[in-house]
């Protein structure tokens, strides 16, 4: 079901702008006064405080029509970089759209974060083909499917989850790649998505289609992923003046999500007991958080919980680094290399040579 804003939603979306240019006029005067508690820098403690008044000021509704969309984004990426576009749709739920050849040595499934609500943004378009272009450089050729699930409130638990069921189906079964050559590759709330698909390959759920694979993908590299919907994480507390996320903020996107249903494994991955990540169809792991983060605390325990079966599993914390700082920085001029970035180039350089 399609939802729309109203004329009052657009005007009240307008009005909004002022509210966020008068919150970075307060963080810029009050930012020099953060403390310990604060972001490391000051130009990281304004980029927060306007993410966190973002979210928290703008409806989904709202963010999705201030902002571009995943598809017009690729079109602009391809007109600047002199690409014919090549989008992917089908009956069974599939959306999305290929950055490199399908017929590549390996295949990069992305999901990407956003709290179920949100699109990518523009930095995605310029990091990933980042990476992609180092590990060209090293003479690793990647074929890039950026999946583009429905978005929150117009769908909601599982829909998301079958089409990201239904990407690795097209790659498997319509551009005939094996698993040994598939990554999935994954931020936030997409990184929630990618442990339910690598979740759904082991315990079939009864409310997505099966897929059986015979043997395990390549990899996963998870950054920042959302295994909690909970706030009672000491992080919470600790990164509430460092991170770009908002507890009320997670907490209505979360909601928004389940629509009313209750949780299980394939939702929040700490749920999970043990056992439950026994035989996991994947070669090994990588993961990615940033030490100021408010999701750290949940993502510590459930790696260890995962390790115990998949003992080819990489945990990097980027120190004084935020929710997935390499995709947010980018956004407000802030362009150095993060920690994080630094280990994923390191890592797939090393496990795909």
């Amino acid at each position: 079901m399609m939802h729309t804003l109203t004329v009052w939603d657009k005007l009240d979306a307008f009005i909004g702008w002022f509210s966020l240019v008068a919150e970075a006029i307060y963080a810029a005067a009050t930012g020099f006064f953060r403390g310990p508690s604060g972001a490391d820098t000051y130009h990281h403690h304004l980029i927060q405080a306007v993410v966190k008044k973002l979210t928290r000021r703008f409806s989904p509704l709202q963010l999705q029509y201030l902002f571009k969309s995943s598809d017009q984004l690729y079109l602009r990426y391809c007109q600047k970089n002199g690409l014919q576009p090549h989008f992917v749709s089908n009956s069974r739920g599939l959306k999305g759209f290929w950055i490199g050849s399908p017929s590549a040595e390996y295949i990069v499934i992305n999901f990407h974060g956003g709290g179920f609500a949100m699109d990518a943004t523009a930095p995605y378009l310029d990091f990933w083909p980042r990476i992609q272009k180092t590990l060209a450089n090293a003479g690793i050729e990647t074929g890039w499917f950026h999946c583009t699930y429905t978005l929150t409130p117009h769908a909601a638990y599982p829909t998301q989850f079958q089409e990201a069921v239904e990407a690795l189906r097209y790659i498997l079964d319509d551009v005939g790649r094996s698993p040994p050559q598939i990554l999935l590759v994954a931020d936030s709330a997409g990184a929630n998505l990618c442990l339910a698909v690598l979740s759904h390959l082991t315990h079939p759920s009864e409310e997505v289609p099966e897929l059986v694979i015979n043997e395990p993908i390549k990899g996963a590299i998870l950054m920042s992923p959302w295994v909690s919907f909970h706030h009672n994480w000491l992080s919470v507390e600790a990164s509430e003046h460092r991170d770009v996320d908002a507890k009320e903020v997670t907490t209505k996107w979360s909601r928004a999500y389940l629509n009313g249903r209750p949780s299980n494994n394939y939702i929040e991955a700490t749920e999970a007991p043990d056992w439950w990540w026994d035989n996991i169809k994947v070669q090994q792991t990588l993961v990615l958080a940033g030490g100021d983060e408010t999701l750290l605390d949940p993502i510590k325990p459930w790696v260890s919980k995962f390790k115990k079966s998949n003992p080819d599993t990489t945990l990097v914390i980027g120190e004084r680094e935020c929710h997935v700082a390499p995709l947010v920085w980018p956004m407000f001029g802030d362009y150095h290399e993060t920690q994080q970035e630094q280990a994923l180039k390191h890592w797939l350089l090393e496990r795909l040579n």
